[in-house]
Order: structure tokens, then C-alpha cells, then sequence
């Protein structure tokens, strides 16, 4: 029993070693996605709620996100890219 406690303790120790040391969790790449949006001025953030749709790549992650507006109008999307835990492109698809 103590064996694979053990084990399972070393497997778990392992794997996490092996994670990129820029993989950052969805809900901080959102945010930096969000804060991005904003700091270009292409819509004011606060005037949405914002809703994860996918996430896809490797390296460069490509974040795909959608702004729901708390008042009338249309739901925008946004597509991030993000390459070492920073936004390098933002793009608005209608």
C-alpha cells in the first residue's frame, strides 16, 4: 500500500515537471485576452460579459472568446493570440 502511495506521489511529480513553465491556467488568459481588448479600444470590457468558447495550438494559443452585452445588442467575437503568456494579436470577428 505504501508502495503506491509512493509511486502515484513520484507519477504526479513527474507530470507536473513536465508542464511548460508558461502555461498559465484558461481563466488568467482570459483575463490578459479581456484586459487586451480593452487597452486597444475596441470595445469597452465593461459593457459585456465575457464567455470562453475554445482554446486551440501549441505554443501560440489561440483563445476564442465571446462578448455578451449586459444591455441590447449584438454578441461580438474576439480571437486572441497568445504566445508566451502574452497577447500578441487581437482580432474582433462579428
Amino acid at each position: 500500500m505504501t508502495k503506491k502511495i509512493i509511486s502515484s506521489l513520484l507519477v504526479s511529480a513527474f507530470a507536473l515537471a513536465a508542464l511548460p513553465a508558461n502555461a498559465g491556467s484558461v481563466s488568467d488568459q482570459i483575463d490578459q485576452c479581456a484586459a487586451a481588448i480593452d487597452a486597444e479600444q475596441l470595445v469597452v470590457i465593461s459593457d459585456y460579459r465575457v464567455k470562453f468558447l475554445r482554446i486551440s495550438g501549441g505554443a501560440a494559443k489561440r483563445l476564442s472568446i465571446e462578448l455578451i452585452p449586459y444591455a441590447d445588442g449584438e454578441s461580438l467575437r474576439v480571437e486572441c493570440k497568445i504566445r508566451r503568456g502574452e497577447v500578441q494579436e487581437v482580432s474582433l470577428k462579428s
